[in-house]
């Protein structure tokens, strides 16, 4: 395929998915048995937050269920950033990891367009790579992940079945440059124009990932709006529920990630949903998809996996709770 170009058209189009797994398909997945012995490296922004280490975490069972299927032994070796890494250091980064000679690469990349020279290199090298977590727009990577436009009419969704009434509310839209985020806000936006003409977005404003930045923004938003229905956010940390001052605790509050960290709220009731991004079955699956394409199998270009919603009547089920990280257990870089 061409690569994607990132206009505007880009952040309210769907991904082309050849397969759309949903959370039973994910449950039932097993990884195939490798046919040789094969080390992989697992790229990353950071490991400093729950959703790269639950990413780790998939990609690690994964390769113990591989090798305890016989056959070859299956190797993952962890890359990062300290704190978190850019696009020039992550490219360095694969470069170091392609002079070791991996058999695959799985990509959970710093920035959409720039990430390209990653594949490029790995191309070159013949090594496949597997990417997850955020899209690179092209055609020679597989893919495994949300898709994030879709996510962002889903959280309307959400909001709409919370308040079927409709109503005055805020979207907390996250980092302006940040695709995730942006085509997130775009397809909750659009969502909200072609289904609940009785929601209102007051204001959207945008910050980075920083939990006093989102908190400043949404406080000047109520200045100026007091009466409030609803609260978006395109994730919990631009806008902590546990944060929101108490004449507002009481507004129906939906964001995504659902982590070890956000669960209690769902169970004390700060957040009335949380979706479920599935780092853990991205891990899983892109391990199981880099050792499919080194046997020489047949596999989609591009999985889509599901965002299913997390609440009080479903949030001890087995396949939401495979999600949180046990307790101790930590990916190091190696």
């Amino acid at each position: 395929p061409e690569p994607v170009v990132l206009n505007e058209a880009y952040f309210s189009t769907p991904l082309d998915c050849d397969v759309n797994s949903t959370t039973e398909d994910l449950v039932n997945y097993t990884p195939p048995a490798a046919e040789g012995d094969y080390e992989i490296d697992f790229m990353q922004v950071s490991l400093a937050a729950e959703y790269y280490q639950a990413m780790a975490y998939g990609a690690e069972q994964a390769a113990a269920d591989v090798t305890a299927a016989g056959g070859g032994t299956v190797t993952v070796r962890h890359t990062a950033g300290v704190g978190y890494t850019g696009p020039a250091d992550q490219l360095a980064d694969a470069e170091n990891i392609l002079q070791r000679g991996p058999d695959a690469i799985i990509l959970a990349p710093v920035d959409t367009a720039g990430s390209v020279a990653i594949v490029d290199a790995a191309d070159a090298a013949g090594v496949p790579v597997v990417n997850v977590s955020t899209e690179v727009p092209d055609g020679r990577v597989y893919m495994i992940m949300q898709d994030d436009y879709l996510f962002g009419k889903a959280g309307a969704d959400a909001i709409a079945a919370l308040v079927p009434e409709g109503g005055r509310g805020v979207v907390m839209a996250g980092p302006a440059n940040a695709t995730w985020s942006k085509k997130r806000h775009v397809g909750f936006v659009d969502r909200v124009e072609e289904a609940y003409p009785n929601l209102e977005i007051i204001e959207a404003p945008n910050q980075l990932v920083d939990p006093e930045e989102g908190l400043a923004d949404f406080m000047n938003v109520v200045a100026g709006n007091p009466e409030i229905d609803w609260i978006y956010a395109a994730h919990f940390a631009l806008l902590l529920p546990i944060t929101i001052p108490e004449e507002y605790a009481d507004v129906p509050y939906v964001a995504s990630d659902f982590t070890n960290f956000s669960q209690p709220w769902i169970h004390d009731g700060s957040a009335d949903a949380l979706f479920l991004v599935s780092p853990y079955w991205m891990g899983y699956v892109g391990l199981g998809t880099a050792v499919a394409v080194l046997n020489g199998q047949d596999v989609p270009r591009i999985n889509c996996v599901p965002f299913p919603v997390v609440d009080q009547s479903n949030v001890d089920e087995d396949w939401v709770q495979i999600e949180l990280i046990p307790e101790g257990w930590q990916a190091e870089v190696g």
